[in-house]
């Protein structure tokens, strides 16, 4: 089995359960439901007990970490050249789940935030710190995970899909940030074309490894 790095992964384990202090904390102030999920119109949707927010979530997003982390490490033929971009995407579960779990908090406790633009704010600085690290790694990293589904293990054309992906991912960036600026309808907008520009890239490299 190849080696774990288990420092980053206890580290980054621990930073995701930290919220449960705060959770903790104030939890006697918590509304029983704790709304988790809010519509375009930034309207709650969907909620979690308060036990279920406080301690579950959590712990899901630790699972999460934990499966990421040891594909991640398993998957990597070459540890020493994808260090510093792997360390990077290590610790976006972990600071997303303390940001959103503080965010939540503060919601229940009736904090008027805009909902809609922190998680905007947050998916654009996500999507340009990956695209920005995304080129770096190297090809044979996204072919042992598979994440290309080619035929023919091309690295000139898997790397090439991966520096497409990763300009595409900084536009998106920009444009997720750029469009709180502007109605709700906009924001749908530029993450449906995200998702679109992605399919297209995986089908272009389909495609390509046919030939």
């Amino acid at each position: 089995m190849k080696k774990i790095n288990m420092k980053t992964l206890i580290i980054t384990s621990i930073v995701c359960l930290l919220p449960i202090i705060l959770g903790m904390l104030v939890y006697n102030e918590l509304p029983e439901q704790v709304a988790i999920h809010w519509g375009i119109d930034n309207n709650p949707n969907g909620y979690f007990s308060k036990p279920a927010f406080v301690f579950g979530m959590p712990i899901m997003m630790l699972a999460l970490q934990i499966f990421c982390c040891v594909v991640s490490d398993i998957s990597d033929k070459n540890p020493e050249a994808n260090k510093k971009a792997v360390t990077v995407y290590k610790w976006i579960i972990p600071i997303l789940t303390v940001i959103l779990y503080i965010v939540t908090v503060m919601i229940a406790l009736g904090s008027n935030l805009d909902i809609r633009k922190i998680v905007m704010i947050i998916l654009g600085i996500v999507f340009i710190v990956s695209g920005n690290y995304m080129p770096k790694l190297r090809a044979d990293y996204f072919m042992n995970m598979k994440a290309f589904w080619v035929k023919n293990r091309d690295e000139k054309l898997v790397n090439k899909a991966s520096r497409i992906t990763g300009y595409m991912l900084i536009i998106s960036g920009f444009l997720c940030i750029a469009s709180i600026l502007f109605k709700p309808l906009v924001s749908v907008i530029v993450i449906i074309l995200s998702i679109l520009a992605t399919i297209l890239i995986y089908f272009y490299v389909f495609c390509k490894s046919r030939k």
